[in-house]
């Protein structure tokens, strides 16, 4: 994130390369605000323009357009304000005209549109007058004050009033002169010239006026400045700007060695601060660790830790900081404990982790990076059985079938050992399901197919009672037959076989249309099949011929009951008579093989026989009758013969007693006269319990699907049939096991796991660009489960790393992912991350913390491995930290030993107001001016061979400097 100081100059730079060199920094505030409050306004009636001619809110709308707009003019009064020649009475001014303004535009966000004009309490008038009031005092300052007062000095600055110097003539040459330059960063510096150039800054400046400012300081200050004159090294002692006292070190040439660790509120504390180092340091030892040790470091007011070893090789520290270091040390002691206890979590690609909630235990998919890709949605009560559950899961995902929410899908599944399917809608609603179960897969899946296949075209009929439906009889492989109409022999049609029941029987080499064998039944709303025919017939007319003859001869049937066999006499078609003996399953056991002219002859012929069948009964038929029998599983039935003794009808069913068989003829009896229906294509048949149902019925009868859900009323149902037409002839089909994955997307692409029953097993974590990207996701995540680790973190785990270029790193890691240390340095495999690993378990029980003397030097690496010392005081608080960094360990204990001297030889200076400051060098003598803090405002811009002259320069930058101009070149 950017700073204010780099924003600050920024603006300056943008300033200078687009408009010009700024005079001071309110030019280069006040047209930024300007340019912020055009853009503001300008959007603020934009918004109101392109709004009002569409179709938005209007209230709010010209609340919107008004707050920004009203809020943009007042910043662009205060920018041109600032760019003008304001003196800084007139900024406070007009400051609190913005500020006013702002309050106005506050009072008519509050007030409209409810307290405004018509509605409500009218404020208008009150937030007129404030923001009326606020710009005013804007303008006022700058426009109104001089007209008013006939004077602009007191806000305005006079003309002829300037602070730049005269123009100099004659001796005034010999005045010093500031001459302002920019450096290769394009900063500025500058130089004292008196007929040479004497001292130079020490620090840029990012802009010219900033620059100006640091010049009218040391101009102002250098004057009244003393002299120290530094012949060997010392400690500097101060006060900052914020009243806190510091101490540096300084050599005999004014470089800094080191400085103190930290701030004091009193001067005591900073002498004591010094006395403490010139006492210790020059004895203090360096600290020696012995295996491995903690050590700690105050960065930015925390603590922190690092575990090193004997070389003082960084093998881990902590990612967070602490307020104390006694916090720090025990943070490092539960370290110690966790890492020798934690589990390495090495995932490659996918693995389960088990976690305890508030309500119980889930588990979570979670990839090689340790991101979490999807999380249980069931909760369990034993980590166990979350363990269970996941290794249930495991071997199913490899081969589970991946649909998509929002398209219609067929759903194949098996349960208790039978096949079933349904299907989904794009709603996500079951909206049918298969009848019943299979043994087969093969029989739900043509089920399937054949209401996908005719769903589309399928009528809706509803069956009052019960219907004759006249239908196309399918062969014995389950199609329909075909007839080709120009193979058909016209002597076939003309003269087609009668059937039994009063229709034409169908021949197999000729048909009378293109569909096939026509057969009737005569069903229930419920289904139930009460009677059917026997005989296929030629087309759909002759079946519907059977049909009336049935009705005909039902109705002038009598009932016959045997048990056992019967003779029958009965007259043929051509009026001749004969006898037949049948058994109880109505078989032909014997027939009289001749005609007889009377009842009489045919009965004493039947006579004959009849006395090798004593137990035959004897049954003349006149008129059609309806016969119950019993077959040889002793199951009951009826059927209706002509008066011919031939078959018309049959019961479809068997029934456990005589009378529930007199029941089922009584109930063809009963819907005898029922409606007569067509049915070659498959039907919709709706049915009401408590609420409404559908079933779907192929022509010969099956059903093939069922609704999934009721419906209040017939018309609801209606309706909801077209989506589920569409739904049944766009829908893919697959095979669900005991897990599926779903794509859905919301913004992104997202999937969830399920189970056979739909229920939610998972959803994911992690989303997706689009569906390619998410299908891919799913598949990596299924070919790589099974061999997926389940795992559990009890306390911390140590995650590894090995997406960094640099190479292979470690983090320990709590449950909840929070980050507890990490590895400092990266291995370059795997494998030297295990070793690393296994020396950080071997040390850190073993590492304490670092026995300090009463004060001891410590070595320590920053963040670009450069190596500095610093004093630790026996509590293991750092005193003092050097300023000057070194390229190795070895470099920075090498230059202890010139530290110790500096320290035993360094004198204490006070520093309370600005001073001049005379040091030694390697060639001769150079001077500083140092500011009342301790910072250094300007130095000598070359050596001097003698002292004297370096103070013979230093007299005349002092001399001459507060007189001196300013002058800037490019």
């Amino acid at each position: 994130m950017a700073s204010l100081t780099d924003i600050h100059q920024d603006l300056f730079k943008l300033y200078e390369h687009y408009v010009g060199e700024p005079d001071s920094s309110k030019d280069v505030y006040g047209y930024w605000l300007f340019i912020v409050g055009y853009i503001i306004g300008a959007a603020g009636v934009v918004t109101f323009v392109v709004g009002y001619a569409g179709t938005s809110n209007s209230y709010a709308l010209i609340k919107i357009s008004g707050v920004t707009a009203a809020a943009g003019l007042a910043l662009c009064l205060f920018g041109i304000v600032l760019m003008l020649p304001v003196r800084r009475r007139g900024i406070q001014a007009s400051a609190v005209g913005l500020a006013v303004s702002f309050v106005g535009v506050g009072f008519f966000a509050w007030a409209y549109p409810y307290n405004w004009r018509a509605l409500g309490t009218d404020y208008s008038v009150e937030v007129i007058s404030v923001y009326t009031f606020g710009i005013g005092i804007i303008a006022g300052v700058t426009a109104l004050v001089p007209i008013l007062t006939g004077q602009r000095g007191m806000f305005v600055e006079e003309e002829g009033q300037t602070e730049d110097p005269a123009i100099l003539t004659g001796d005034a040459m010999e005045s010093a002169q500031f001459a302002v330059f920019r450096d290769e960063n394009g900063d500025w510096k500058w130089h004292v010239l008196h007929l040479e150039a004497l001292a130079q800054s020490t620090e840029s400046a990012v802009t010219r006026p900033d620059a100006t400012e640091g010049i009218e300081r040391v101009k102002s200050q250098i004057s009244s400045a003393g002299l120290m004159e530094l012949t060997t090294s010392a400690f500097r002692l101060y006060e900052d700007r914020d009243g806190s006292w510091q101490w540096t070190l300084a050599r005999d040439d004014g470089s800094i060695v080191g400085s103190c660790a930290g701030e004091f509120d009193r001067r005591d504390g900073a002498e004591e601060s010094v006395s403490f180092l010139k006492d210790r340091g020059p004895e203090a030892d360096v600290i020696e660790i012995e295996g491995a040790a903690f050590t700690y470091e105050q960065r930015r007011d925390q603590w922190y830790w690092q575990l090193v070893d004997d070389d003082r090789t960084p093998l881990a520290s902590s990612e967070t900081g602490h307020s104390t270091q006694e916090r720090a040390e025990e943070a490092a002691r539960t370290f110690a404990e966790r890492f020798d206890r934690a589990r390495v979590l090495d995932v490659e690609h996918i693995g389960v982790e088990l976690c305890e909630g508030a309500a119980g235990w889930t588990w979570r998919f979670v990839d090689a990076a340790d991101d979490v890709i999807a999380t249980s949605t069931h909760e369990f009560g034993s980590r166990r059985s979350a363990e269970k559950a996941a290794e249930d899961l495991l071997p199913e995902l490899d081969s589970a079938s991946i649909t998509v929410a929002g398209e219609p899908t067929f759903e194949l599944y098996e349960d208790d050992e039978e096949w079933r399917y349904r299907l989904i809608d794009a709603t996500e609603h079951v909206v049918a399901r298969g009848p019943d179960g299979t043994r087969e897969r093969g029989g739900s899946e043509r089920w399937a197919d054949e209401f996908s296949e005719n769903a589309r075209d399928a009528d809706i009929v509803e069956i009052e009672s019960a219907e004759y439906e006249v239908y196309p009889t399918p062969d014995a492989a389950g199609e329909e037959y075909t007839f080709d109409a120009a193979e058909t022999s016209a002597a076939a049609i003309e003269d087609p076989e009668p059937a039994p029941d009063g229709g034409t029987v169908a021949d197999d080499s000729t048909e009378a249309d293109d569909t096939g064998p026509w057969n009737w039944r005569l069903v229930t709303d419920d289904r139930d099949v009460i009677a059917a025919s026997n005989v296929p017939h030629g087309d759909a007319e002759s079946a519907a011929d059977a049909i009336e003859r049935v009705r005909q001869q039902a109705n002038e049937a009598d009932l016959i009951e045997f048990e056992n066999a019967a003779f029958q006499v009965y007259e043929a078609d051509d009026g001749e008579w004969r006898w037949r003996l049948i058994d109880e399953d109505g078989n032909v056991l014997a027939d009289s093989g001749e005609e007889h002219t009377s009842r009489g002859e045919a009965a004493e012929a039947m006579m004959t026989l009849k006395e090798q069948a004593p137990d035959a009964e004897l049954l003349e038929i006149e008129t059609a009758a309806f016969e119950l029998f019993v077959n040889e599983d002793d199951e009951w039935g009826w059927r209706l013969i002509d008066e011919g003794g031939k078959l018309v009808a049959e019961d479809p069913n068997t029934h456990p007693t005589r009378d529930a068989a007199r029941d089922a003829m009584n109930r063809l009896l009963e819907h005898l006269e029922s409606n007569v229906r067509t049915m070659d294509e498959a039907i919709f048949q709706t049915y009401a319990t408590e609420d409404w149902h559908w079933r779907f019925v192929m022509p010969a009868g099956e059903i093939v699907a069922v609704g999934g859900e009721p419906y209040p009323t017939r018309d609801e149902l209606v309706d909801g049939l077209d989506d589920v037409r569409e739904a049944a002839a766009s829908a893919g089909q697959f095979t669900i096991g005991d897990v599926s994955v779903q794509l859905y997307e919301t913004d992104d692409w997202h999937f969830r796991l399920l189970d056979r029953d739909r229920e939610e097993i998972a959803d994911a974590n992690v989303s997706f660009s689009d569906r390619d990207a998410a299908m891919d996701g799913v598949e990596d995540l299924a070919v790589n489960a099974a061999d997926a680790p389940i795992f559990s973190i009890e306390d911390a785990a140590i995650r590894l790393d090995g997406e960094d270029e640099d190479g292979w790193s470690w983090e320990l890691v709590d449950r909840d992912r929070e980050v507890l240390a990490e590895a400092v340095d990266t291995a370059a495999s795997k494998d030297d991350l295990y070793d690393a690993i296994e020396d950080v378990r071997r040390l850190a029980p073993m590492a304490g913390r670092v026995d300090f003397d009463v004060a001891s030097f410590e070595l320590v690496a920053d963040e670009d491995d450069r190596w500095q010392w610093r004093l630790i005081d026996e509590d293991g608080r750092t005193v003092a930290t050097g300023s000057e960094a070194y390229e190795t360990s070895e470099a920075a204990r090498e230059a202890l030993a010139d530290v110790r001297d500096l320290i035993e030889s360094a004198s204490i200076l006070e520093i309370d107001s600005v001073s001049f400051e005379l040091h030694t060098d390697d060639d001769g003598w150079v001077w500083q001016l140092i500011d009342e803090y301790g910072a250094m405002m300007a130095e000598s811009t070359q050596t001097y061979e003698t002292r004297t002259a370096a103070r013979g320069a230093m007299n005349d930058v002092k001399a001459q400097a507060p007189e001196g101009w300013i002058t800037f070149t490019e």
